[in-house]
């Protein structure tokens, strides 16, 4: 009997160490195509719809359980044609629960499936333990679903460039033509891990049990684990992190305004439309 295709998950952390790979398999899906590696989703959308749907948490993003219904279903079932290596990427599948891990990983049975956790030191707002964002947790729940820690690929990254080179290496394509500068996630500036003093010391013995974790187990560790101990010089005063938070709040209050000025424009051009479909089914009928 051959053996089994294999079925990558990327699945983040969510902390915006990889949350460009999606568009990057995107960006070069038919490369990658050429390669034996496809990426089952058509869209970020449906991979985003297929995440909700296996975490339950649909209603908390605004969306129904019909809209979410069978996505995962759906995306599994078309990669179940040919020959390819799947790649599947969704950051908040990190902070999925053991069962609904292992319900995913069940879907994939006819594949030899592989979990890819992207990550880099904790940020000021991780929590030892918290579900999607503390390494050790993360790996506890996708370890067990997929039962052997080789399968588990850890890359250990501070930037996109090596990411994307790192996840090449462990799927199983090269990536030197394969270039991200035209992913806007992928180029954006990740900023440094600042965060409060009072913080530091309990971020710095969270990433150095991380380091001990995987220095102790069969897990596939690509990166140096060092990166994810924060630097002593990380710590940041209240006066500028006060500074920092008020940028971020006139940022996003700005970005608010702009996305409601685009809804407004596309209900008035949706309301546009709709008469217009009323207005040809009136004349449709007068002509029937």
């Amino acid at each position: 009997m051959g053996s089994k295709r294999k079925a990558f998950v990327h699945i983040g952390l969510d902390d915006g160490s990889g949350d460009f790979v999606d568009a990057a398999l995107e960006l070069h899906q038919r490369a990658l195509a050429e390669l034996g590696v496809r990426r089952p989703a058509t869209s970020s959308e449906e991979m985003f719809r297929a995440a909700l749907e296996m975490l339950r948490t649909h209603r908390d993003w605004g969306y129904t359980r019909d809209e979410v219904e069978g996505a995962w279903t759906t995306i599994v079932n078309r990669g179940q044609k040919g020959k390819d290596t799947l790649v599947f990427s969704q950051a908040l599948l990190a902070a999925a629960r053991p069962e609904q891990a292992a319900l995913l990983v069940d879907a994939l049975s006819g594949f030899e499936v592989h979990v890819v956790v992207t990550v880099r030191a904790p940020d000021a707002w991780t929590l030892p333990g918290e579900p999607g964002h503390d390494l050790g947790a993360v790996l506890a729940t996708w370890g067990a679903a997929v039962k052997k820690p080789q399968r588990v690929h850890v890359i250990v990254s501070e930037n996109p460039r090596p990411t994307w080179k790192s996840l090449g290496k462990v799927v199983g394509f090269g990536t030197s033509s394969l270039t991200i500068d035209r992913s806007p996630s992928a180029t954006r500036t990740r900023p440094p891990h600042l965060t409060p003093a009072a913080r530091l010391d309990v971020l710095r013995a969270l990433g150095t049990s991380w380091v001990d974790l995987l220095a102790h187990s069969e897990y596939d560790v690509v990166g140096d684990p060092a990166l994810l101990v924060p630097s002593a010089d990380a710590a940041i005063t209240p006066e500028v992190l006060a500074g920092m938070a008020e940028h971020a709040l006139r940022d996003a209050l700005a970005e608010i305004e702009r996305l409601g000025h685009r809804n407004a424009s596309l209900e008035a051009r949706l309301e546009k439309v709709e008469k217009k479909r009323k207005k040809l089914k009136r004349k449709l009928a007068a002509v029937a």
